[in-house]
């Protein structure tokens, strides 16, 4: 290779393996600096991969992660909410390791220390540790893919804390009927029908968007949730309690959406429905406390969490069990209390079972649904009829009948008390 200086700048000349001399400029007028590119392109040609591992950005792997996330979206392998998500916690890496990209940050450099300084100036920055914790998810992400790429050499174990935990406590806000009918009064009409609409579908936010007005049933027994963050968000959902057909009835009733669309849209959810919150005087919640309450609802009534995962659009019941289908206090004591053939919680009875919803002719003037009072007379509150007592057969007297447990529960509940044979 030969460098030579042509007006200006400085050039490179050199001759391939099938004798083609090739003649291109360093772009620089400084000798010192022309060397250091004629250095470059030899180490580039004698070592092209050790020439791109020192040439990686973090930029640059971070782009090339969210490419590959991109085109696992297009085949439907990812939903394009992830590709948004990785997007802008990459976003992030890249503003404070490189400036937001004015000057490179290479994988060569990368260690310990310089996480421990990203975490301390997002704290300092006011991030939540959840949030720094799924910032750092994506550059494992990146740096696992650079690896694979052969563009970098180090340990991902050894770069990130290992004893770093974002101490992630799920949210457990969920609504009774009365949060609802006091936040469903204090909205807009149709903001109210989406509202309503959720609580009784479990519809996360985005297929809400794309919700029409034929996904809703005729006799409000179902409801199409258009999904698309992965196949099984894409469901029809059964809506059986009658608290919750009440709901979809009054969603399909106040939405003014158009053209086929059931809503309108809605830009700023999360403060307008916190807002709302505030004039109900209800204590504050979200988009996703409106599916956990869908959630909520139906375990209460005695749901198991498998068949609520796919209303949810889940896999499986991991997510209810953990995050959306926690029970109360109150709930929970009378679940226990029917479990072991004890009397019910009647506290728990109230905080769901029971509650009956109208919809008045003039929703501006008395609110859009209107409670009907649990124990104010017969005609506003369901009758409930006693169960007629069972006799118990002389069968009951038997050891091995007697060890299943109170009369009316499943074997499966308790389990089989079959003596063993050694006793």
């Amino acid at each position: 290779m030969q460098l030579y200086k042509r007006g200006r700048y400085w050039w490179i000349s050199f001759v391939d393996s099938t004798g083609q001399r090739h003649r291109f400029s360093t772009k620089c007028t400084d000798k010192e600096a022309a060397l250091d590119v004629l250095k470059a392109f030899e180490r580039r040609a004698v070592n092209p991969q050790r020439y791109a591992q020192d040439e990686a950005t973090l930029g640059i792997i971070l782009g090339r992660s969210i490419a590959v996330l991109a085109e696992e979206a297009r085949v439907g392998r990812k939903s394009e909410a992830t590709v948004q998500f990785h997007r802008k916690k990459a976003g992030h890496l890249v503003r404070l390791f490189e400036a937001e990209g004015t000057r490179p940050f290479h994988l060569r450099e990368l260690t310990a220390r310089h996480v421990d300084s990203y975490i301390s100036t997002r704290r300092g920055e006011g991030a939540a540790e959840n949030t720094i914790g799924k910032e750092l998810v994506v550059l494992r992400k990146a740096l696992k893919l650079a690896r694979n790429h052969g563009l970098w050499e180090g340990d991902v174990n050894a770069i990130l804390p290992v004893g770093f935990s974002p101490a992630y406590e799920p949210r457990k806000r969920s609504l009774t009927p009365e949060d609802v009918n006091s936040l469903l009064a204090e909205l807009k009409p149709d903001r109210a029908a989406r509202v309503a609409f959720i609580v009784a579908s479990s519809a996360s936010w985005g297929p809400t968007n794309n919700a029409r007005r034929e996904d809703i049933a005729a006799d409000f027994s179902r409801v199409h949730v258009r999904g698309t963050k992965r196949s099984t968000r894409d469901r029809v959902v059964p809506v059986v309690l009658p608290l919750q057909q009440e709901l979809l009835r009054f969603a399909a009733k106040h939405a003014q959406g158009e053209d086929g669309d059931l809503f309108l849209n809605w830009s700023n959810a999360v403060r307008d429905i916190k807002a709302a919150c505030k004039r109900a005087g209800i204590e504050p919640c979200t988009p996703n406390d409106l599916r956990r309450t869908f959630a909520v609802w139906l375990r209460s009534a005695g749901a198991p969490p498998d068949l609520i995962a796919p209303c949810m659009g889940h896999r499986d019941s991991t997510m209810v069990e953990r995050v959306y289908g926690r029970l109360s206090a109150n709930v929970l004591d009378a679940r226990l209390r029917v479990s072991i053939g004890q009397e019910a919680s009647k506290t728990a009875d109230q905080e769901v079972g029971n509650c009956a919803y109208i919809v008045p002719d003039d929703p501006v003037s008395t609110g859009f649904m209107t409670r009907m009072a649990p124990k104010t007379g017969a005609a506003t509150h369901p009758v409930k009829t006693k169960k007629p007592k069972r006799k118990r057969s002389d069968t009951a007297k038997d050891p091995l009948y007697a060890a299943m447990g109170p009369v009316g529960l499943e074997p499966t509940t308790l389990g089989l008390k079959i003596p063993c044979s050694t006793d």
